[in-house]
């Protein structure tokens, strides 16, 4: 199992939503209340943001506060599972209820399952 540097990882992905934004390390700082060089020691991997800031990133770029953290399961399953919330997200009602019995069915069918579970 590979290990990751967690601390690197954060910083790296607040830079990549930092840079998505717009905004310099400066103007991010101001947002979340923290220093211009403390932002950008988080950036270099020096610092971690307390739990409020990351909350703080994660809401005013729209992100998740999972997303700032290494995939604990296979990325390809992420990216589907990603997309397959976006199409559920695009549907009404109807379809919602159908997508939801649809998935409750086939997961209760046998030849379905992960041998695992």
């Amino acid at each position: 199992m590979e290990i990751i540097n967690v601390r690197a990882y954060i910083g790296a992905k607040i830079k990549e939503y930092r840079k998505k934004m717009h905004w310099t390390q400066a103007e991010l700082a101001e947002k979340v209340d923290a220093a211009h060089n403390t932002e950008a020691s988080w950036e270099k991997g020096d610092r971690e943001p307390t739990m409020q800031q990351l909350y703080m990133i994660a809401k005013i770029t729209g992100a998740s506060v999972s997303d700032f953290f290494p995939p604990l399961v296979d990325e390809s399953a992420m990216v589907m599972e990603k997309e397959l919330i976006t199409d559920f997200r695009n549907l009404n009602d109807q379809g919602h209820a159908l997508t939801v019995a649809a998935v409750k069915g086939l997961s209760q069918m046998p030849e379905y399952r992960k041998m695992n579970e």
